[in-house]
Order: structure tokens, then C-alpha cells, then sequence
């Protein structure tokens, strides 16, 4: 039970900072895509984790909010095989963004 506790702690989606992805998509530099959300960005955390940043436009526009909480929330505690992990999220004034486990091609 303890091993099963840590691991559902663990698992939980992690509050990242603005200065954060930044350090890790080296200043959102290397763009995997756009889409009708916002862009996607490769990033690589100091403990050689790559992630797939998607930077969400707009800061207060009732879309993005909604698109921001339902990924959060569902994909948040979703895990299965064949879906990429969300690792966490970025909600600053300035920046939306979700982290997911970065998957090649």
C-alpha cells in the first residue's frame, strides 16, 4: 500500500514557473508544431527528461482557461499505454502552459 501511495503521489501533474520552462525549452526555441491552441516546444529538464511544452495563447480568454482546465484535470490523472503523460503545467499571468512526456515523431 505504501509503494502504491508513493507512486499515485508521484504521479500527480507538477506546478512548473514561467522561469522553469523557460530554462528548459532553452527561451522557446525549438518548435515541434502549432496548432489551434497555441505551439508545442521541445524542452529537456535538468534531469535529462525530455517534454513536449504546449504554450497555450492568450492569458484570459475563456477558450484557453477551458481548454487549460479540462486538460489538467482529465489527461492530469489519466494514464494508459497508448496517451502521452501530462507531467505538469505552467498558470502564471503571463504563461499557460501543459507539460507532457515528449514523444518522437
Amino acid at each position: 500500500m505504501d509503494k502504491f501511495l508513493n507512486d499515485m503521489e508521484r504521479e500527480k501533474p507538477i506546478r512548473f514557473t514561467y522561469q522553469q520552462l523557460r530554462i528548459a525549452t532553452d527561451s522557446f526555441t525549438n518548435l515541434l508544431g502549432k496548432g489551434g491552441f497555441g505551439a508545442v516546444y521541445k524542452g529537456i529538464f535538468s534531469n535529462g527528461t525530455l517534454v513536449a511544452v504546449k504554450v497555450l495563447n492568450g492569458s484570459s480568454d475563456k477558450r484557453i482557461e477551458e481548454q487549460f482546465m479540462a486538460e489538467v484535470s482529465t489527461i492530469g490523472r489519466i494514464h494508459h499505454f497508448n496517451l502521452i503523460r501530462l507531467h505538469g503545467f505552467c498558470f502564471e499571468k503571463h504563461l499557460r502552459a501543459l507539460v507532457y512526456e515528449y514523444m518522437g515523431n
